[in-house]
């Protein structure tokens, strides 16, 4: 049986700038409580992304859209076990969400035109009006991770674009990250982004068949302000807890998350997970 949780929290430099959260999150089980997703989107934080906090809830509802889309017809090579087409199916994917959200933000954008203040803000910016396309994008900039696990199969996959960080948490207790999410390029300051001219050659993902214990998939927001030595631990409780309480445990998290970000980074903090509960007489 799968439990989703996911929490989220305003940044406290955001609260102190009068910045909206551009952190957003989605996490959910289907009605079998047989396979589940969590997804977390981190809109951008410069002035050119301003409507980046909009850009992050299009990211995860086009991730979960196209996800949706995809599972049943994903579920027929998983169970086939044939790697090599579900590698396929998973690029694939990433090119569906991107499509997707490309789409809903021109939508967004067409019905709901530049205010005065974001004129000028274009102004200020050099940012040609009437926008552009590729422009257009960029206002919307967001990160995207996403994970999904498949119990009765013992499958997962993650896909990502940009930072934060996923979580595999092993039956054996060990906490890992895998190494096929790792971005090259944010060691030198530089986020891919699903705004980007070359996303869709920026996303990365991966996929393993094991049984697990759970995944976690977070913004750089709870990395950038936690001990990550101590951040195995810290997942591990929530798993425990969520089992135990999942709403009691997202609860508590919401009201953790803003006292971590002040003690921390200061920025918004996002975090959606899968955790596995064994089934009474289940096996």
């Amino acid at each position: 049986m799968l439990i989703a949780l996911d929490a989220r929290c305003q940044g406290s430099e955001h609260i102190k700038t009068g910045r909206p959260c551009q952190d957003f999150t989605k996490a959910a089980a289907n009605y079998w409580k047989t396979n589940a997703y969590a997804i977390v989107a981190d809109g951008h934080g410069g002035e050119k992304y301003f409507r980046s906090a909009e850009g992050s809830r299009l990211a995860v509802s086009s991730a979960a859209e196209a996800m949706n889309k995809v599972l049943k017809e994903l579920l027929f090579y998983i169970k086939k076990k044939e790697v090599s087409v579900i590698d396929k199916s998973l690029k694939n994917l990433c090119s569906r969400i991107l499509l997707l959200w490309r789409e809903k933000v021109k939508a967004h954008f067409t019905e709901n035109p530049l205010s005065e203040e974001e004129l000028k803000l274009c102004e200020e910016l050099k940012i040609n009006i009437p926008v552009g396309e590729d422009d257009i994008f960029m206002l919307y900039g967001s990160t995207l991770l996403s994970s999904v696990y498949f119990e009765n199969y013992e499958f997962w996959f993650s896909l990502q674009i940009g930072d934060g960080k996923t979580y595999i948490l092993k039956e054996d207790g060990a906490v890992v990250t895998p190494k096929e999410l790792e971005n090259e390029k944010a060691a030198f300051g530089v986020t891919p982004s699903l705004c980007g001219k070359n996303a869709i050659e920026e996303f990365l993902y991966t996929f393993g068949f094991e049984k697990i214990a759970g995944i976690c998939v977070m913004s750089d927001g709870l990395t950038d302000s936690f001990d990550l030595e101590k951040l195995p631990d810290f997942l591990i409780s929530i798993k425990n807890n969520a089992i135990q309480d999942n709403e009691k445990t997202k609860t508590e998290l919401n009201k953790y998350l803003p006292k971590l970000s002040e003690q921390g980074s200061g920025d918004d903090i996002s975090i959606a997970g899968i955790f596995v509960k064994e089934r009474k007489g289940y096996v």
